[in-house]
């Protein structure tokens, strides 16, 4: 009988090692489990960017000269819900010490966080480093360039980026003393490009005498600015001036479209 008890009492002191074994078991798979979401909440935000060039037609690059505008482009996402995050405080931190505050909104065909620098004469030439940090809720997140000569930004000098840069096709001479002159002149502006009714991308018009421009948009947003002249329209209308000196004039749009914004480009020739 003792012994039988012996036996039974094993059995129940097994079986309750084997429950606390099973209850801890439970207990860390629980804790573990919860511990998931508890980590999500206090994730950093996933930051991914480029930069982009106005010169030449807006596009992905690295390196910058004065007179040029760097624009930054970065995406936040949340890391809980995985979507951009719209409202947050982003900024780029420039190794200059200097800090840009970017804004949220429409950038070509996009939305991103964006802010452009300007690149003066004064600026360094060399390596300009650059993080971008956010803050949004209890999250934030940092991004910066890899460390590897395409990815970081560099100012460089007029004359290295024209000893690095391709020749500009030759332009064809015009005789300006046959050339049909036209003082009602009409631009159409669409992604990325201006012209007139015929696709010219040239409009002459007589000095001393009234021109009245026009721009209407097909496509996209843009505004027109003719440089020189302080001619400008943001939105499709017309404007009158009186240009009193020969030349040609440079016709640019004037709000920022997209990639190839810096395309968008016609002339206006002034002659005698």
């Amino acid at each position: 009988m003792k012994k039988k008890t012996s036996i039974l009492a094993s059995l129940f002191a097994a079986t309750m090692i084997l429950t606390a074994c099973s209850d801890d078991t439970d207990t860390a798979e629980k804790t573990e489990v919860n511990a998931v979401p508890q980590e999500k909440e206090a994730g950093a935000l996933v930051i991914t960017g480029d930069t982009v060039t106005e010169q030449g037609g807006c596009v992905l690059a690295s390196r910058f000269s004065a007179g040029d505008k760097i624009v930054f482009r970065n995406n936040v996402i949340d890391g809980i819900t995985n979507e951009q995050v719209t409202e947050a405080k982003v900024q780029v931190h420039l190794s200059t010490g200097e800090v840009l505050d970017m804004t949220y909104g429409k950038h070509g065909d996009d939305n991103f966080w964006v802010v452009a620098y300007p690149v003066t004469a004064d600026t360094p030439t060399g390596t300009l480093g650059y993080t971008v940090k956010a803050e949004y809720k209890d999250q934030t997140g940092e991004f910066k360039p890899f460390n590897v000569a395409p990815s970081l930004l560099t100012i460089v000098s007029d004359e290295v980026l024209q000893t690095n840069a391709e020749p500009e096709p030759e332009k064809e001479e015009v005789d300006l003393t046959k050339v049909v002159t036209n003082q009602k002149v009409e631009i159409i502006g669409k992604n990325f490009e201006f012209h007139g009714p015929a696709g010219e991308k040239e409009f002459y018009v007589k000095a001393g005498e009234e021109v009245t421009l026009s721009m209407k948009t097909e496509d996209g947003t843009h505004g027109l600015f003719v440089e020189g002249l302080d001619v400008k329209l943001d939105k499709d209308g017309s404007v009158k001036f009186t240009p009193e000196k020969a030349g040609e004039y440079k016709i640019v749009c004037s709000i920022f479209c997209g990639a190839g914004h810096g395309d968008m480009t016609a002339n206006l020739v002034v002659v005698e």
